[in-house]
């Protein structure tokens, strides 16, 4: 195993979103460097628009593993457990909600990127970074949440067969 590759969990369906997690993590730390780089007002105009435009190509390039993996959660890992805990309100319904905070976000970004952001100011580009920031603390929030409280429930809730299923269900590609 790579050193700093530790897994949390021994179960294949949680290992496989566990490994998601730190993918998409790894993806995100390396568009948040030029977020971080708005936020401390290292760019001058010209410089931040290009940036702003390397930071919106990152997160296209990010939206579909992302997307994969809220997809594999949502349409296998999340029915699962509310059949256990219900869906009307707790953890379950406290992610999903998440998943739409994000969408927001990111959607909320790309739309004031679309198009020539030669119009706007630097300080019209640090505002559009800020939504690219509030969805990396959201998700670094989120897969916390997941793994601290969804992912344990599903150790402890899920029948043995359900646990096998569940790693079947999810053992594709985010890629």
């Amino acid at each position: 195993m790579a050193e700093g590759v530790a897994f949390k969990f021994d179960l294949p369906a949680l290992r496989i979103l566990e490994n998601e997690h730190k993918y998409l993590l790894h993806l995100m730390e390396q568009w948040h460097l030029i977020v971080l780089g708005f936020e401390r007002d290292i760019y001058t105009l010209e410089e931040g628009r290009e940036a702003l435009q390397t930071l919106r190509k990152m997160i296209v390039d990010f939206i579909e593993p992302l997307k994969n993996h809220t997809d594999k959660e949502e349409t296998f890992l999340f029915p699962l457990l509310t059949k256990y805990v219900g869906n009307e309100q707790g953890p379950v319904l406290a992610v999903e909600e998440e998943h739409e905070e994000i969408d927001a976000y990111i959607g909320h970004f790309l739309h004031h990127t679309l198009g020539d952001i030669n119009h706007l100011s630097l300080q019209d580009l640090k505002d559009v970074a800020h939504d690219a920031g509030e969805a990396f603390e959201v998700l670094t929030v989120h897969f916390i949440k997941e793994e601290s409280i969804i992912f344990p429930m599903v150790n402890n809730m899920l029948r043995i067969d359900e646990q096998d299923q569940l790693g079947e269900q999810l053992y594709t590609s985010i890629l």
